[in-house]
């Protein structure tokens, strides 16, 4: 049969599906792979939104002595701890809240209220909140006399990057929570009652039960709580722009500089010969991740 025959009858039976695939596939186009190949270009020029020209490896030379960026890159993976704080709470609340206890939607739209809250607008609340010289933190841990003067939550290196670490944490943690839901409620009841028949109950239930029948869907939420927070500046653009004394400048914060200026000049090819070489890393990250959760997928 020839293709001018076959082509109409396929297009008949399956052209309404493609046709419905072709918006997503020309927004994924446009919007990601385009800037991948843009940003392959360009690692190789020096870039200033005037002045073009060839530089070959000189971006890469630069990268391997750059020791704010290797710096940023330990900022970052520490920064990531925070999902030690973020999943256990999650999980904690969504076991509370698939209960049949009363006022659980309210509850389940309350602590998903910081995630719906924009970044930007959620940052700007808290800088009003721990300003040392008159946010209403220190002014009320004053008024308590539990302080006898301002703490410095966002000019003292390791309050200001630990403030960040809590403030994206709290921000987050309510859509994993809905996540955890989602697999705790995948569990048929049956399970539950043949549990119940055989004595387990309370911690019984979520290690031999809960957790195993929720492996696959755990290794997504684990997977994209890490890469989140691996390619995450959190709210520290706002509060400290990566101050004081690059404190807390994360890796995509300093990529973020790098493009949009900050304390050096723009240089969009550096800027993305960081990003491509953070990119690679995240792909180290992912694969060895899966590697180490294989056996998740079992279950």
């Amino acid at each position: 049969m020839r293709w001018t025959q076959i082509a109409p009858r396929f297009f008949k039976k399956h052209g309404h599906a493609y046709l419905m695939l072709l918006v997503p596939v020309i927004f994924f186009a446009l919007f990601s792979v385009y800037p991948v190949i843009w940003a392959l270009k360009y690692v190789f020029y020096y870039y200033d939104g005037y002045e073009l020209h060839y530089t070959g490896l000189t971006n890469f030379k630069r990268l391997l002595n750059d020791t704010v960026f290797w710096k940023s890159l330990g900022k970052q993976a520490i920064f990531s701890l925070k999902i030690f704080i973020e999943l256990p709470l999650a999980f904690t609340l969504a076991l509370i809240l698939h209960t049949r206890m009363r006022g659980k939607n309210f509850f389940r739209a309350i602590f998903i209220m910081p995630y719906i809250i924009p970044g930007s607008t959620m940052a700007l609340i808290f800088y009003v909140l721990l300003n040392p010289y008159n946010g209403e933190l220190n002014r009320m841990l004053l008024s308590l006399g539990w302080i006898d003067k301002p703490v410095q939550f966002l000019t003292d290196d390791r309050l200001a990057f630990l403030s960040g670490m809590m403030i994206d944490a709290w921000q987050f943690f309510g859509v994993n929570m809905l996540f955890f839901l989602v697999g705790l409620s995948s569990i048929p009841k049956d399970v539950y009652e043949s549990a119940d028949i055989d004595g387990a109950t309370g911690f019984k239930r979520v290690r031999y039960i809960a957790l195993p029948m929720m492996g696959r869907i755990l290794q997504v939420i684990l997977f994209l709580s890490m890469l989140n927070t691996l390619k995450s500046m959190g709210p520290y653009l706002v509060l400290t722009d990566g101050g004081p004394n690059h404190a807390t400048e994360v890796t995509f914060l300093y990529i973020f500089h790098q493009f949009f200026g900050g304390r050096s000049s723009v240089n969009y090819g550096y800027g993305a010969t960081v990003a491509v070489v953070t990119a690679v890393f995240l792909l180290i990250v992912s694969i060895i991740y899966f590697r180490l959760t294989k056996r998740m997928d079992y279950h």
